[in-house]
């Protein structure tokens, strides 16, 4: 436990360092989000958040962590999804660019280590469901939904990295619970590494620098150390939760995704165009301050992944939590669309 705490603490450590780092080389090389229709601040801010975290957790995990092959094609593929997030970043690539490398990430991921999602569980309690080959396919689709639905709900000061630490926090939770201490020290160091840009995005260093934003480097990185870590808990003989917890723990960037890829699909727009219909705006267009809204979503979010920690914890059957799961998404999506349309008349 101490060489947890510890590899954790320097996580910290060198997120902070790497954001004084690497803004002002952000600066220089126009690595900067500019206002537009679309967003609504002040000025350009760096977009370094995602590079500083993929940074600590690099350095923290080269300094602690025993080298292993899985570790390492992680690594790999991280570093790759950084690069092209950054590249978005920078130049706003075409969508079929991005999720060309999305695939071909997801392959490193899935044929580097040989690990896939074979099992959904015992979703429909008529016993586990077992992909065989098409687990390949979907897991490739899981890959990219996750990845995407961390990168769409980026749209206010400090939601993606309050999200992504719940979720993190989580399934460290769900690892201790099973006594699967190999693999706790992972979301700890994502975690404490995603806690100094928080800090700095939520202005709570005005005094050391400026604000910074996560950028798509650093959401699409997120978006896919979480789809990385839920593969290794719920798969294999040794599996530490339940597919079926996995849909709780990151459940708000799954269900805003769906409604709002449905809701564009019902306008005839793109899935990819950005508009501001998020979840985050929704609420904005009905009064609420930005930090108001981050921590109802921040609520909502830590709510439902104790829903999937607590059903894991008294093993609720899979089926019941599927079923409740449907139910949360029908509800939300009637109201977010209910409250889209009548705030946008």
């Amino acid at each position: 436990m101490i060489i947890t705490a510890l590899t954790a603490l320097s996580a910290f450590c060198f997120a902070f360092l790497a954001i004084k780092l690497f803004k002002p080389i952000a600066v220089d090389v126009g690595l900067v989000d500019k206002p537009n229709a679309r967003k609504h601040h002040e000025g350009q801010i760096p977009l370094i958040g995602g590079i500083s975290i993929f940074a600590a957790v690099l350095a923290a995990s080269l300094l602690w962590l025993p080298n292993t092959l899985e570790l390492r094609m992680y690594l790999i593929a991280s570093a790759m999804m950084v690069f092209i997030g950054a590249l978005d970043d920078k130049f706003d690539l075409k969508v079929r660019i991005r999720i060309v490398g999305q695939i071909i990430i997801a392959s490193l991921m899935i044929y580097g280590v040989g690990g896939y999602i074979a099992s959904l569980g015992n979703l429909f309690g008529l016993g586990n469901i077992e992909l065989g080959p098409l687990g390949i396919i979907f897991t490739y689709f899981a890959i990219i939904v996750v990845i995407n639905a961390y990168n769409m709900v980026d749209g206010i000061d400090g939601l993606v990295g309050s999200l992504s630490l719940n979720t993190f926090t989580a399934i460290a939770v769900l690892f201790l619970m099973s006594g699967n201490s190999g693999y706790l020290t992972y979301p700890l160091i994502l975690a404490t590494a995603t806690l100094p840009y928080l800090m700095f995005n939520l202005g709570y260093f005005k005094k050391y620098t400026k604000k910074i934003f996560m950028g798509d480097a650093g959401s699409m990185f997120i978006g896919l150390s979480v789809i990385w870590l839920l593969t290794i808990g719920t798969q294999g003989e040794n599996a530490s939760f339940r597919p079926v917890t996995a849909l709780w723990i990151c459940a708000i960037p799954l269900m805003d995704m769906l409604a709002i890829v449905m809701r564009r699909y019902r306008k005839g727009k793109s899935p990819f165009k950005p508009d501001r219909d998020h979840l985050h705006h929704i609420l904005q267009r009905a009064g609420l301050s930005s930090r108001q809204t981050l921590l109802v979503i921040s609520i909502a979010s830590v709510v439902m992944s104790l829903i999937g920690v607590l059903g894991e914890y008294f093993q609720v059957p899979e089926s019941i939590e599927l079923a409740l799961f449907v139910l949360m998404f029908i509800l939300y999506n009637k109201y977010a669309r209910h409250f889209s349309w009548k705030y946008d008349e």
